[in-house]
């Protein structure tokens, strides 16, 4: 079954078509990688579903129900972002536990789930720490964690380790790649990065110029 379901989906800015009538479905617990060029509409694809642009036409349904009308806060998603957007006011656990407080949920429970967060990143004993004594690293799995404990339906992730440098690059995708297959979560992750889609697709989505010109495995999209 389809978690996630784009129809005839397309934006448009003015007369650029950043998004033309793409159409794709994603498995329940599939990593899937938004892989082109910049320019070529993958984040504006990933910024639709997460709510934060208006589709000009076409639907986008989870779990076969439409969220188009919905606002971003009002969809099971969470996205992590390139920059790593965490507030230097907060420590580590009030940055990880915001999204949760904006949900109502109670202070104990607000505490359990930030600490589970901290040990899935391998952050434990972190949370009292402010975002300038982290490394950019550590900022990006603090920003997951962020992402992670609100247990979103899909997970959006857009050129988040691009910043970092290549070996630190490698190891945050291999611990991506564990916690997703253990929480056993739908993931989209917007790359321009070849090898990066390679080693954490199950199937990518090659876009340019708006469209989705080929959807495969990586195996048979470069055999």
């Amino acid at each position: 079954m389809s978690t996630l379901s784009l129809i005839n989906l397309s934006k448009h800015f003015g007369r650029v078509r950043a998004v033309d009538q793409i159409n794709l479905d994603v498995a329940d617990g599939e990593f899937l990688c938004m892989l082109g060029p910049s320019g070529c509409g993958k984040t504006t694809a990933l910024r639709m579903i997460a709510g934060f642009e208006t589709p000009t036409s076409g639907d986008i349904r989870i779990d076969d129900s439409s969220i188009v009308r919905l606002g971003a806060n009002r969809r099971p998603t969470a996205m992590v972002f390139q920059q790593y957007t965490l507030w230097p006011h907060m420590t580590v656990q009030e940055n990880i536990g915001f999204g949760l407080k904006l949900r109502r949920l109670g202070a104990q429970e607000i505490t359990r789930k930030v600490s589970e967060g901290l040990e899935m990143v391998g952050l434990a004993g972190y949370g009292e720490r402010y975002p300038r004594q982290l490394s950019g690293g550590q900022q990006q799995r603090i920003a997951l964690a962020r992402a992670l404990v609100l247990e979103p339906k899909i997970l959006l992730l857009d050129e988040p380790f691009s910043s970092l440098d290549a070996l630190l690059r490698v190891r945050l995708r291999e611990e991506l790649r564990r916690i997703q297959r253990k929480l056993h979560i739908t993931a989209i992750f917007v790359t321009h990065d070849q090898e990066e889609a390679l080693s954490l697709a199950d199937r990518i989505a090659l876009m340019n110029a708006g469209h989705i010109e080929q959807l495969a495995a990586p195996s048979e999209l470069y055999a």
